[in-house]
């Protein structure tokens, strides 16, 4: 053998040594157990979404998936973590439009860039919120609320979970949408928001279709209008937004699967792959709806389609934030 065959051959050979490992490593994500951070506690609204997921992408994936939950600071506590995590797939993060979005504008200094540290993998799910007044709340309807709101804004007040939580954000819209001036009061948590508007202490508050059915069971709240171009069906009875005189009053807490930025692509659409089979479940299909919760369109579960979506959500909160007058805060 002459020695530039030899040469030649010694090439081929370290060549394709060194693609194998490249194409096995491919081929065989996942190797070990994935994680999910949450960024809220265990048990809440976001959490059980979570895990409904985290089950379906163990079977699709064949490893564990794994929830944990590192709630604290708006948030940031969680992102900041999912931010620092090696870029391999086996770190996820699950936020919502509070946390991902909004806070974007909501605080300064934070730990991280939503836009330029994060790769969205899907949105993987809608939940639709509701307008819910005390019950004794001189208003049958949504169209009594607006009169009445208007007439009497000067001396009511809403209850939120804190400045940027779901119920804050959702506050914002409806005032803004409604053109009412009404005070605030911001609680530690939705459900001491909830109970203190069933005891009649404030007048009206902005919760899930989920923790809703609860609320209206008990007597002592009414939920009037669902933030949708669509009724609900845990609340068949609630009319929709687009039922009423302002169809255009949109407002559902979105949440988001993303992956610190630099995750190759492969193992991206490997990841949104086993979202989106999750997703066409019928089981996890029934236990959404069983929730108030909707499936995403097909765009908005696509890698690009989540990515714009985060895009935009993030200068629409933006803007919204600055015409309410909320003024930026110092990160927690």
């Amino acid at each position: 053998m002459n020695k530039k065959l030899l040469k030649f051959l010694l090439c081929v050979i370290s060549a394709s040594a060194a693609f194998i490992p490249l194409t096995l490593h491919a081929e065989t994500f996942p190797s070990r157990p994935i994680t999910i951070i949450v960024p809220f506690t265990a048990g809440g609204a976001t959490d059980v979404l979570t895990r409904s997921i985290a089950e379906g992408m163990t079977k699709e994936l064949g490893q564990s998936v794994i929830v944990t939950n590192l709630p604290g600071a708006g948030g940031s506590i969680g992102q900041a973590r999912a931010a620092r995590s090696s870029a391999d797939g086996y770190t996820m993060l699950l936020g919502n439009v509070g946390t991902l979005a909004a806070n974007a504008s909501l605080y300064t200094q934070l730990p991280y860039d939503i836009l330029e540290d994060f790769t969205p993998v899907a949105s993987v799910g809608d939940a639709p919120q509701v307008l819910t007044v005390r019950g004794d709340l001189p208003v049958s309807n949504f169209e009594d609320f607006i009169k009445y709101a208007k007439a009497h804004g000067k001396e009511m007040n809403s209850g939120t979970a804190g400045v940027g939580s779901g119920s804050f954000l959702g506050d914002i819209v409806l005032k803004t949408e409604l053109g009412l001036k009404i005070e605030p009061v911001h609680y530690r948590g939705a459900s001491q928001a909830i109970t203190d508007v069933m005891g009649g202490i404030i007048d009206y508050t902005i919760e899930s279709s989920s923790t809703a059915v609860g609320t209206s069971s008990s007597g002592k709240a009414k939920p009037l209008v669902i933030m949708s171009s669509e009724r609900v069906s845990v609340l068949p009875e609630v009319p929709s937004a687009a039922e009423s005189s302002h169809p255009n009053l949109r407002y559902s807490i979105w949440n988001m699967m993303l992956v610190p930025k630099g995750v190759p692509q492969h193992v991206l659409d490997k990841l949104n792959a086993a979202v989106n089979h999750v997703l066409q479940r019928p089981d996890v299909r029934k236990r959404y709806a069983e929730m108030g919760l909707s499936v995403p369109s097909e765009e908005s579960r696509s890698l690009e389609g989540a990515s714009t979506l985060l895009k935009s959500e993030v200068a629409k909160w933006n803007e919204l934030l600055k015409k309410a007058g909320v003024p930026p805060q110092s990160s927690r």
